[in-house]
């Protein structure tokens, strides 16, 4: 009964394909069926592609930046909508960021030397884009350190696969000797193209598996954040506390969500 079943259904196939295609012979039906299935086989394939790309991802931004530069301030207000009161963070801490019917996590990652290379080793396989914190009333002085850590964040090999998206924040724009975003963007092109020079021969990863061992930018010509090729890297000015101005970050990370 079972097999009466499956041969008129190979009939009506068969008749389907005639009346849609009268002219096509026996061998030429074949042909076409053995093409329809290998369309959808590859249909299928592209479909699993696409949804396990997605999930690789991850859906995680990643706080970053020294220390008091606004990182838990932004993290706070971005996740909770309040100030806090500043605090040096000793881990990592993470929370929810709602973009109307989406969502990400955002991770604060201390901004110590000792530390932040472990916590940082510890979730830039989740992130989708990173949030680098800068605090515009000293960055004259700690620029060597910010381009460093930046430097090296870029370089590594998790950030350049799986992260799209950099968003330099200028914060603390509120402050009287605050410089400009656009400055302060000059001068870390500035400070990173020294570090190329010094760091060619010497690149190491930031923790086990990373590969931190490419050149940053094009090769004979000066360091520009323009020059990273897939990863976009973006300068906004903001004033965490209080949630002054804060709309450049809200579009950015709605853009990623």
């Amino acid at each position: 009964m079972a097999d009466e079943v499956r041969a008129k259904k190979r009939i009506s196939l068969k008749e389907t394909f005639r009346s849609v295609v009268p002219e096509l012979n026996e061998e030429n039906m074949l042909y076409l069926q053995v093409a329809v299935a290998l369309l959808v086989g590859l249909l299928t394939l592209f479909l699993l592609w696409r949804l396990l790309r997605g999930t690789s991802r991850g859906r995680g931004i990643l706080l970053m930046g020294l220390c008091e530069s606004g990182k838990t301030q932004m993290f706070s207000r971005l996740c909770h909508g309040v100030d806090v009161v500043s605090v040096t963070s000793i881990k990592e801490s993470s929370g929810t960021y709602t973009a109307g019917k989406k969502s990400l996590t955002l991770y604060d990652l201390p901004g110590h030397e000792r530390i932040r290379y472990g916590a940082f080793e510890k979730v830039k396989k989740l992130a989708r884009g990173i949030i680098f914190m800068v605090d515009s009333g000293t960055i004259q002085k700690d620029v060597r350190d910010v381009a460093d850590f930046l430097y090296t964040v870029l370089c590594d090999g998790a950030v350049q696969s799986k992260v799209s998206r950099v968003l330099v924040v200028c914060n603390k724009q509120d402050l009287t000797l605050a410089r400009a975003a656009p400055l302060i963007q000059k001068t870390l092109e500035k400070e990173i193209n020294l570090l190329r020079v010094t760091k060619a021969s010497q690149l190491q990863s930031v923790g086990e598996g990373s590969n931190n061992n490419s050149f940053l930018g094009k090769q004979g010509q000066d360091f520009e954040f323009s020059h990273l090729g897939p990863i976009k890297v973006e300068f906004v000015e903001a004033v965490a506390k209080g949630g002054e101005n804060l709309t450049p970050v809200t579009s950015w990370l709605q853009q990623l969500a």
